[in-house]
């Protein structure tokens, strides 16, 4: 008993221990905090903050304008007056004049804008600081409809589903394809999954560098992608109980990756439209067209070999291309900077994890593995179609 005892005790002493460096960290945190003025003034002095405003979002409506704008300083900034055009002009605030660090309020200006024309709209701080930001074409911002839903449906139909499922029709010429052939498509289904995973983090990085230093940085970006590597290993791991991914385990695997990047594709068109850019948001929608049809592709060449129903194709189609629509109805009627540069990481982590699979998948199935020249030659033709692809979507 006593022995048992004394094993019980020594077991809690460890745990208690394990806490120590946690609540000594907690306590150096807290004296850095408090006196970090005091440690700033030995090395140097910071320069005063730039007192600029954020403008997120600008909105026509008749007669209207309204315009969002948030604080990214560390200090409170409050809202002095408002410009159109360099004139100064009447307004209101909906929300608090005086905002926090990462606070936001709306503007309300009344104003006779002119469809299509450009306009400047600036906001100046208490301090005499001014934030402008130009718009090329004055557009009635789009307010959520039955029929803008259903716009925002068809557009993201178009742009994801509809290239998939024509994608998927190559199906039966991959059933005839030789051993060597197969590994070749799937080293072409990871070379889009790279491309792919590359341009979402790249998107994601941008987006973030725009947002204030104080949202994360690069650690929401880091945070997004590890998220979704992780929880697609753990689908993996799911789906073939460990093993490496093979059949309609590794196609559904490939549909999610990709559909998760086409909701960022569904983001930049809402976004286009909703910001008036017709012409961009029409460009995208053909350009992304054509760069999704190769995705079809990446996701029929694992089941070359399975028996699939129509039902299943069907599903895969969806899960990959549906996304977009989600992605256009945020777009285009929401405008949150934070969301858009996680879910270009989500979609890039997602990426990455599949082509880990899709590497295993042709490690153990090819001739000659992952050093074959079918495999090295489809990798690099996959990365190259989706980058000529690319290019057309602008």
């Amino acid at each position: 008993m006593e022995a048992g005892s004394a094993t019980t005790r020594a077991r809690a002493g460890w745990r208690l221990w394990a806490v120590v460096p946690v609540l000594l960290l907690a306590l150096a945190v807290g004296v850095v905090v408090t006196s970090s003025a005091s440690l700033v003034d030995l090395v140097g002095s910071n320069p005063p903050p730039a007192d600029e405003f954020d403008i997120r979002r600008v909105e026509f409506s008749p007669g209207e304008i309204r315009i969002t704008v948030r604080n990214p300083q560390p200090d409170d900034l409050t809202i002095a007056n408002v410009n159109v055009d360099d004139a100064i002009v009447p307004f209101s605030v909906d929300g608090a004049t005086t905002l926090g660090r990462l606070r936001s309020s709306t503007i309300v200006v009344p104003y006779d804008w002119v469809p299509d024309d450009p306009i400047t709209v600036g906001v100046t701080s208490s301090t005499g600081i001014q934030t402008v930001k130009e718009i090329p074409a004055a557009v009635e911002t789009p307010q959520p409809s039955v029929q803008g839903f259903v716009g925002y449906a068809l557009i993201g139909a178009l742009v994801g589903v509809l290239p998939v499922a024509l994608g998927l029709l190559w199906l039966p010429a991959l059933r005839h394809a030789g051993p060597a052939w197969l590994a070749a498509f799937m080293a072409f289904t990871a070379g889009l999954l790279s491309f792919l995973g590359v341009e979402a983090l790249s998107e994601s990085f941008e987006l973030q560098a725009a947002l204030p230093s104080a949202l994360g940085g690069t650690g929401l970006v880091l945070l997004g992608v590890a998220i979704s590597f992780l929880g697609m290993t753990a689908l993996a791991g799911r789906l073939t109980g460990g093993a490496a991914a093979t059949g309609l385990a590794l196609a559904l695997l490939v549909a999610v990756g990709i559909g998760l990047h086409n909701l960022g594709e569904g983001l930049a068109i809402g976004a286009s439209f909703a910001l008036g850019e017709l012409q961009l948001g029409t460009f995208l929608i053909v350009g992304f067209m054509i760069h999704n049809v190769t995705e079809g592709l990446g996701i029929a060449t694992p089941v070359a070999k399975t028996r699939v129903t129509i039902l299943t194709l069907a599903g895969l189609a969806l899960m990959a291309g549906a996304p977009t629509i989600l992605g256009a109805w945020i777009g285009g009627y929401t405008s949150n900077d934070i969301l858009a540069a996680l879910f270009f990481a989500i979609a890039a982590g997602a990426a990455f994890q599949v082509v880990v699979e899709v590497g295993r998948y042709v490690a153990r199935h090819a001739p000659g593995g992952l050093r074959s020249g079918y495999a090295v030659v489809g990798f690099l033709a996959g990365v190259a179609t989706m980058f000529v692809t690319g290019v057309l979507a602008g």
